[in-house]
């Protein structure tokens, strides 16, 4: 399992679009260590800063605390599925008058239950790491 609160780096997020030398906050939600460890490596490689959450519950308290660039969020997790987690962002975000961070939602489970979730893109586990890249490159406004 992993730590709780795990991050990577001590870069602070930065607004819009990321120059070369900024470094984004990307929020991963995952419950399994292995894959949030595989995720986290792209994310730095990309120019994101990794921010771990091994459960919902603590997804959705790092992503009030650090307002991520991007939130990763797997769809099958305790104290919190990922379905449960975009409701919540997208909640504090429109009590808060702040835009919703981009989200993609990891998932083996089939169309339904990951379209019913609301994230703006779907990535199929087993994922392909050029499509994560691509991904994060779309998300984080890098070219």
């Amino acid at each position: 399992m992993l730590e709780e609160g795990w991050v990577a780096g001590q870069a602070q997020p930065a607004a819009g679009a990321a120059t070369a030398s900024e470094v984004l906050i990307v929020l991963v939600a995952e419950d399994e260590a292995p894959i949030a460890e595989i995720v986290a490596a792209v994310v730095e490689e990309v120019a994101g800063q990794p921010v771990l959450a091994a459960h919902g519950r603590e997804a959705l308290h790092l992503a009030r605390q650090r307002r991520p660039a991007l939130v990763i969020t797997d769809l099958m997790m305790p104290h919190l599925n990922g379905a449960e987690l975009i409701a919540a962002l997208r909640a504090d975000a429109a009590a808060g008058g702040y835009p919703t961070p981009p989200i993609i939602l990891m998932t083996a489970a089939g169309p339904g239950p990951a379209a019913e979730a609301g994230a703006d893109a779907i990535l199929r586990k087993p994922f392909n790491l050029d499509d994560l890249e691509a991904l994060l490159r779309r998300f984080l406004g890098l070219t």
